[in-house]
């Protein structure tokens, strides 16, 4: 089976806490200046699941705590409980810079993936989930959180810039059931909080930035991986 692969070139990333009113001033800013994400449900918002594996020592944890220059993350991402195939990922991070590299597989792989079995990946015969198994077998990724939240994204196709805002960010480290629709999650921070992600390529225009430069919110190096595993 070869399944469609998905590369993406490095682009910068920059992150933001924002609070809800800053949030609703840039919202209705973007909403008139770039098109909603083509995803987006009738609210301008879609759902978004990812379960994330680490080392026994959780190595990429305190790579991204420490602040490593160079490092990565490798999950499964979601977009519905019930889509047949899964999105596996690696996302690298160079300073700012960022690397997304992603291969589908299906959902039965995907849970034997979470049950142990990394041998599945080769029977893809993909570069991508070659490498996922090379990562995964020689370090022993095990399955370590799920995160879930609710995205609002505006992107603007001609320059290539995507701005999102992820909402009710909340984890689990004790159930890893990736299509289950009943996993107790535990809130990452209150609801009036979210997190501003900004990605472009080359470019970022000066009006933009004015529009964002509205926001009080301040740039952190922010992960939600760490963040909802903290919590625990």
């Amino acid at each position: 089976m070869a399944p469609r692969e998905l590369t993406q070139r490095y682009r910068h990333e920059l992150k933001y806490f924002i609070s809800f009113t800053d949030h609703k001033v840039l919202s209705d800013i973007l909403a008139d200046t770039l098109q909603a994400d083509p995803h987006s449900n009738r609210q301008n918002e879609y759902w978004i699941r990812s379960l994330y594996f680490d080392t026994p020592g959780n190595n990429d944890y305190y790579e991204k705590m420490i602040g490593v220059d160079r490092r990565k993350k490798v999950r499964l991402r979601i977009y519905h409980t019930d889509q047949p195939e899964v999105n596996v990922e690696i996302k690298y991070k160079v300073n700012e810079y960022i690397l997304k590299e992603t291969a589908l597989v299906t959902r039965e792989d995907a849970a034997a993936l979470i049950n142990g079995n990394k041998e599945i990946l080769l029977n893809y015969h993909n570069t991508i989930l070659n490498q996922v198994y090379y990562i995964m077998s020689k370090d022993l990724y095990r399955p370590v959180v799920i995160v879930d939240y609710e995205r609002e994204a505006y992107i603007s196709p001609t320059q290539d810039i995507r701005i999102t805002f992820d909402k009710s960010i909340r984890g689990s480290s004790v159930d890893f059931d990736l299509f289950s629709k009943d996993i107790n999650m535990s809130p990452v921070f209150d609801e009036k909080t979210m997190v501003m992600e900004i990605k472009y390529n080359h470019f970022f225009p000066d009006w933009l930035r004015s529009v964002l430069s509205l926001s009080s919110g301040e740039r952190y190096a922010i992960s939600k991986y760490c963040l909802s595993r903290s919590i625990y």
